[in-house]
C-alpha cells in the first residue's frame, strides 16, 4: 500500500510538532496511563481536520488549537 503525499506530509508534521501534543496531554490528563489514548485521539482529530487547513495561520498554531479543543472535550 502506497502512502500518499498528504499522508507523508501529515506524518512529518506530527513528528515535527509532537511536543505540542505531549504538552497538552500532560496538562489535561493527570493519569499517565491515559495520555497515549488522548494523544491518539488528538492525532485522529488533526488528521480529520488536515484537509481543511487553509494556511491562514502557522501550522503550529492550528495544531495547538485543535489539540487543546480535543483535550478539553
Amino acid at each position: 500500500m502506497e502512502t500518499t503525499n498528504q499522508e507523508s506530509e501529515f506524518v512529518l508534521l506530527i513528528n515535527q510538532n509532537q511536543g505540542i501534543i505531549h504538552k497538552v496531554c500532560r496538562m489535561y490528563c493527570q493519569d499517565v496511563e491515559e495520555r497515549p489514548d488522548l494523544f491518539q485521539e488528538i492525532v485522529l482529530q488533526l488528521w480529520r481536520a488536515y484537509p481543511r487547513f487553509q494556511q491562514k495561520s502557522k501550522i503550529s498554531t492550528w495544531m495547538y488549537q485543535i489539540t487543546l479543543n480535543t483535550a478539553i472535550t
